[in-house]
């Protein structure tokens, strides 16, 4: 079996990692196997095995790379904002809009299907890649909170906050059930409470 030069692993690693993002969000995880994306690569199964040890450390890689988007949306958009008030209704914002736009997202954080997705990520894995999230989202909290724009909240709590608002995007067609607009209002409604709740 020849080797690849370190060109053709990144460009292979990277080809696998698009394909099965696309195929995970067109069959979901359970549906989707190695030798699928394998064959929309052009290379053999066991070749899979050179670039990751198993479908689940696939996707987790692309969860990585989705969330990887949120954090540098969301520096982008809070570039140059020291109100905490609109610090905070920007920071909701770009979060429900990444969950609203990401299906991978969805089907994780919000469909709980941890289980099926990571079941063969170490739990050390998964806790530093949480890591990453709380640490890039504690400075922000921090400088709020040491001006007294924001109440104490630690940031494991306050993702979990994140999280319920997140909530929301898997009760969009249902909202639009009842009349046209009425996610979009409910939406708006929240954010800006949550945000003001924090800053009163």
């Amino acid at each position: 079996m020849r080797g690849f030069s370190d060109e053709e692993r990144a460009e292979i690693r990277e080809n696998l990692i698009e394909t099965g993002r696309e195929l995970f969000l067109r069959w979901g995880p359970e549906k989707t196997n190695v030798a699928d994306v394998t064959d929309e690569v052009g290379i053999a199964k066991s070749t899979f095995y050179r670039f990751f040890d198993s479908k689940s450390e696939l996707y987790f890689e692309v969860f990585v790379r989705e969330r990887d988007d949120f954090l540098d949306a969301l520096a982008s958009e809070l570039d140059g904002v020291e109100d905490a008030e609109t610090g905070l209704r920007t920071l909701f914002e770009v979060y429900l809009t990444w969950i609203e736009q990401s299906p991978p997202i969805q089907r994780v954080v919000l469909e709980n299907e941890h289980e099926t997705v990571y079941r063969d990520v170490s739990e050390e894995a998964i806790a530093e890649e949480m890591q990453v999230m709380l640490d890039a989202l504690a400075p922000i909290l921090e400088a709020w909170q040491r001006d007294g724009q924001m109440r104490a909240v630690d940031p494991l709590p306050f993702f979990g906050l994140m999280k319920s608002i997140g909530l929301l995007a898997l009760y969009e067609e249902e909202f639009g059930e009842y009349g046209d607009g009425w996610y979009a209002e409910i939406r708006e409604l929240l954010l800006d409470s949550v945000a003001k709740g924090l800053t009163a």
